[in-house]
């Protein structure tokens, strides 16, 4: 419960005195408050420190907040500290056999062999799908509407974001944006985000005390995920005959990852010694099951986050709401009512509307890695092989240092005229370094299309009894609000029938 307390005294590291088998993570391991919130208190004790000992439950951890040592950490010396955390581990569910908690080669050769699939290339190409859904979508509001002028958003997002990778990845009509019950997709999306007591402590368990986690025979994620996206695939997989689409999708990349043995890709040791050598990685089921876990999960829930609250904040601040709205109309008008690719690049000010509720409400409050090979900072402190390093996110992006005002809704942080402000690596809206969100790119494109969906035909305000401020889910390693959805009162636009989408017109 107390025998490695002594590690940051030896290490003449400053550090909190922790309490027995808590250590100083207490109110995020009981599930009293959300991990950003706990980390950022803590931070606030060593405001002058470059970084400080913390015990996350009984494991040592460095929390690191001088953004030149956050370079090295997450970029510089990336060999060193590639891991995620409990990383001998990761192997032991399929759902876990992701990028998200893979390291070394194992996570080197799975990153390369998926990253072609996100190219701008790719991502144009595949825009038509998001136009559909963001069609659907705008029919799905009109329904929503029609029934009740106020709505809970972050719900609502989902059945858009869902059915919006499931179109790209997976060529499938996930139908989640129909009125349609007990869709299957809603149900998955649901258990494998499941906020609950029993699901927050598996979590914080497994990543503290994996070893003990796994020889009780716990499991983070229950079997039926894995059954359903095998059956998932191996669906998809009999309708294009077992052979590449033209789609050129995540299935196709996926199909000619099965036809192999065998992948192979770059040893992760090369950062360390310069060589070029290969490694090769078995391919099997489990593989393929978790990537495609992997991407449903991630594709719908983070970025059906930040349109929540993106929405949430511009029903707060209706100048904001306006002048984004109107950037939008005029982009309409450019493009002839139509939903284009441009959307990503043309939007500035939706753009840093964006950026600015991700600084607000990052998608992980708190980004951990694992000391891979035993590792010497710039600053000649020697970290051991196993130890964990936090960078504090939300402290980061909630720091006035950097971000002045760091309560207020300001998306003119994020124009052109001002990005140069911004100090580097004190901003990580997808993460950084060689870890940096394999997916940005994908969900920049449907984030963008939801808000436009939303804000081209509706203003929205906070809700009769809905708070100005959001308490933060503790029993999730994502920012969620807890226990209550974001409510907001819709009303229709001045002209908003000039607005509707021009449509493709089906075929015959």
């Amino acid at each position: 419960m107390s025998k490695k307390f002594g590690y940051w005294k030896l290490k003449s590291v400053p550090y909190v005195e922790p309490l027995p088998l808590l250590g100083n993570y207490g109110r995020y391991i009981l599930q009293q408050e959300y991990p950003g919130h706990v980390i950022q208190k803590l931070c606030q004790k060593f405001i002058d420190q470059p970084y400080f000992g913390a015990f996350y439950g009984t494991e040592p951890v460095l929390v690191v907040q001088s953004p030149d040592i956050i370079k090295h950490v997450l970029t510089k010396d990336f060999y060193y500290v590639n891991g995620r955390e409990s990383s001998d581990y990761s192997e032991s569910e399929v759902v876990t056999q992701t990028l998200f908690f893979s390291a070394g080669d194992r996570w080197k050769i799975v990153r390369q062999n998926l990253t072609p699939l996100f190219s701008s290339a790719k991502m144009k190409n595949m825009f038509h799908l998001i136009d559909k859904c963001s069609a659907v979508f705008e029919d799905l509001l009109d329904h929503e509407v029609s029934m009740s002028d106020v709505i809970e958003i972050r719900h609502i997002s989902a059945r858009y974001t869902m059915d919006c990778i499931c179109s790209a990845a997976f060529g499938v009509e996930s139908n989640t944006m129909s009125t349609v019950e007990n869709n299957p997709f809603n149900f998955m999306a649901t258990e494998i985000f499941e906020a609950s007591n029993y699901r927050g402590f598996k979590i914080i368990f497994r990543a503290v005390w994996p070893a003990i986690f796994y020889r009780l025979g716990f499991q983070v994620f229950p079997s039926t995920i894995d059954e359903f996206f095998s059956k998932l695939l191996k669906g998809v997989f009999q309708s294009r005959g077992y052979k590449p689409s033209p789609r050129n999708d995540f299935v196709d990349l996926v199909l000619n990852l099965k036809n192999e043995d065998y992948i192979t890709g770059d040893s992760i040791s090369n950062a360390k010694t310069g060589a070029e050598n290969k490694v090769q990685l078995k391919v099997d089921d489990d593989l393929l099951v978790a990537q495609c876990v992997q991407f449903f999960a991630a594709g719908f829930e983070t970025s059906a986050s930040t349109m929540g609250f993106t929405l949430f904040e511009l029903a707060k601040n209706q100048d904001v709401q306006k002048k984004a709205a109107e950037e939008i109309d005029e982009f309409l008008r450019r493009h002839g009512n139509k939903l284009k690719y441009d959307c990503v690049h043309e939007l500035p000010y939706l753009d840093a509307c964006m950026h600015e509720t991700l600084r607000k409400y990052p998608v992980l409050g708190n980004l951990t890695r694992e000391v891979m090979d035993d590792y010497v900072l710039p600053t000649g402190l020697r970290l051991d092989k196993g130890v964990r390093i936090h960078v504090p996110v939300y402290h980061m992006h909630h720091n006035p240092d950097y971000f002045p005002e760091p309560d207020k809704y300001k998306p003119e942080r994020f124009l052109d005229e001002n990005k140069d402000d911004i100090k580097q690596y004190t901003f990580f809206p997808f993460g950084s370094g060689p870890r940096l969100c394999i997916g940005m790119r994908f969900a920049k494109m449907q984030v963008m299309s939801g808000l436009i969906t939303f804000l081209k035909k509706y203003r929205f305000e906070l809700a009769d009894g809905m708070p100005e401020t959001l308490i933060l889910d503790s029993r999730t390693f994502l920012s969620q609000p807890r226990d209550h959805g974001i409510m907001l009162k819709l009303t229709k636009r001045e002209g908003w029938e000039g607005r509707n989408f021009v449509r493709e017109q089906k075929k015959v």
